[in-house]
């Protein structure tokens, strides 16, 4: 079980911005910013979203959620591992 299973929608976002803003090299990230389809992020940042969002959260990413839409914004990565949360 994972320890963010009873974490705020805040704390989830401010965790996933932060390491966003960290990735890209960005002050701050806007929640809806588009990162790998407005070019700010690459396809091997894109893998390394996916290992950072199963480790820090203790989630498992299925291949059918492997879309851009889940991955481009902080808004799809929160909405991702709220989802994914609920599975635990």
């Amino acid at each position: 079980m994972s320890g963010w299973q009873s974490a705020t929608h805040d704390e989830i976002t401010e965790e996933i911005r932060q390491y966003l803003a960290r990735l890209s090299g960005l002050p701050e990230v806007s929640d809806d910013m588009p990162l790998i389809s407005g070019r700010v992020l690459d396809s091997l940042a894109a893998v390394q979203i996916v290992v950072y969002v199963e480790r820090t959260f203790g989630i498992e990413i299925a291949d059918e959620d492997l879309e851009l839409v889940n991955f481009d914004t902080v808004n799809g990565l929160v909405a991702l591992v709220h989802r994914n949360l609920e599975r635990v």
